[in-house]
């Protein structure tokens, strides 16, 4: 199912007529940019289209049409005129060459794919696309129908954009939070491996509102962003400022790794500088509307970042971790065990928070739990470096003993790093509050994520 260009015949008006879908039998002819085409009017009638409504016009009698009820006052206000004996005489439109359809606003390519999903054979309709110009054709199609309401073309272009975004080969990621994605550029690929098809396929899904296609293309986004080229991120921050309503994730993302690159890098994208001056005119620029929302994010990120270790997750204690907090508080004073439960409750709560605290601040100093120095606002870093070590500790737990193999052998050398106060508050806690705590951590990072684009406001 290859895309050939469509070869186009000129006329002497300055228009030329496309030779694959200026079909001789056709009785409608459509003017989209200097392209002429001529179709079968039952063929755009379907669908409960606009054009069937265009269509219906045509039975309307002339004498009713507004140009004619104007023309008919002018006579009988000069009777005397000899407009009428001068009138051109108008034939309908769409009958000609000379008074073609005009479809203001389209492109002749996206109405040339459009043409091809209408005309086009079964086998060829329902092949999977495996090439990036069948890609674009589709968001074309999906284009094109939804600004005409051709709703089922619509559906079904949207549908087969899905499934090709979701069913290519996944892009090798195994990246953390800044790590960069190799890719092989041999196999593996992805089928959309540009990023300006990338930004053309996000358009298509908010045009539309097709929330699978918007789903589809954010895991590409985000490897795209953490892959870690500046002309991306920025692309990516213009494409999210054009729909801030609906793409608030890809926003706050994209401008959350500009702002980690530094201001040396911001007034780079600034100032548009490349090596090659030939493609300094193809390259984002970031505005200074950009560069303010920017300076806005790493103040408010310093300011959450200083935060972080007075403000953990919520913890919901596991049932096993004696009562709820209101039976323990009725308990206390009676003595016996009902009073060491709980304040074995009320500890654990304790020495959640101590060791939220502690290891927020041991991101702060480098080599305390990895061999990467964390950017002081770099809150996403920081947290999900806690949530390491947390599920270290979850599973040094589960084995009961940090000193058992496997796991927790793990757990305890990632520890000792973090010195005996870290454990011994690990060491306090119920073992399943634990791991409530982790999920409430995880819970806490796709909160900060979702919510970065409120950090970068003027």
């Amino acid at each position: 199912m290859g895309i050939e260009t469509s070869p186009l015949m000129a006329l002497h008006s300055g228009l030329v007529r496309d030779l694959e879908y200026y079909i001789p039998d056709g009785n409608t002819v459509i003017q989209v940019e200097n392209v002429l085409f001529k179709v079968h009017r039952y063929m755009l009638s379907r669908d409960g289209s606009a054009f069937e409504g265009m269509f219906l016009l045509d039975n309307i009698p002339k004498s009713d049409s507004a140009e004619t009820l104007i023309m008919s006052t002018s006579e009988s206000i000069h009777p005397y005129s000899d407009s009428h004996l001068h009138r051109p005489h108008s034939s309908p439109e769409g009958s000609s060459d000379k008074t073609p359809i005009l479809l203001p606003g389209d492109t002749a390519a996206e109405f040339r794919s459009f043409l091809w999903a209408l005309y086009a054979l079964p086998a060829e309709v329902f092949a999977m696309p495996s090439t990036q110009a069948q890609i674009t054709r589709l968001i074309g199609i999906a284009r094109f129908a939804h600004k005409y309401a051709f709703r089922t073309t619509e559906g079904w272009a949207l549908s087969v954009l899905t499934m090709c975004v979701c069913q290519a080969p996944d892009t090798p990621s195994g990246h953390d939070i800044h790590g960069d994605v190799e890719v092989d550029t041999e196999a593996g690929r992805s089928i959309v491996s540009s990023t300006e098809l990338l930004i053309q396929l996000t358009e298509v899904a908010v045009l539309c509102t097709h929330d699978e296609l918007h789903e589809a293309v954010e895991p590409i986004w985000a490897d795209l962003l953490f892959a870690g080229q500046t002309q991306d991120i920025v692309s990516a921050m213009g494409l999210a400022d054009r729909y801030k309503s609906q793409l608030r994730p890809l926003l706050g993302l994209a401008y959350y790794l500009m702002m980690l690159k530094g201001k040396e890098e911001w007034t780079k994208s600034a100032s548009g500088d490349v090596e090659d001056d030939s493609e300094k005119k193809k390259k984002p620029r970031l505005s200074r509307d950009q560069r303010i929302r920017l300076l806005s994010g790493y103040y408010n990120l310093s300011r959450a970042c200083e935060a972080l270790p007075t403000n953990p997750p919520k913890l919901t204690h596991h049932s096993s971790c004696f009562m709820p907090a209101q039976q323990a508080q009725q308990t206390i004073g009676l003595g016996g065990s009902g009073t060491a439960a709980a304040h074995a409750h009320a500890r654990c709560g304790e020495s959640w928070d101590t060791l939220w605290a502690g290891l927020v601040m041991s991101t702060a100093s480098s080599n305390a739990m990895s061999n990467i120095k964390i950017h002081s606002v770099d809150l996403l870093r920081k947290m999900h470096m806690v949530n390491h070590v947390l599920e270290s500790m979850v599973n040094g737990v589960d084995g009961l003993s940090v000193a058992d193999g496997g796991g927790a052998t793990s757990a305890a050398s990632t520890l000792s790093m973090m010195g005996g106060g870290v454990y011994a508050m690990a060491g306090n806690m119920n073992k399943n509050c634990l791991r409530m705590a982790l999920k409430a951590s995880e819970e806490k990072v796709n909160d900060v994520l979702y919510g970065l684009a409120d950090c970068f406001v003027e």
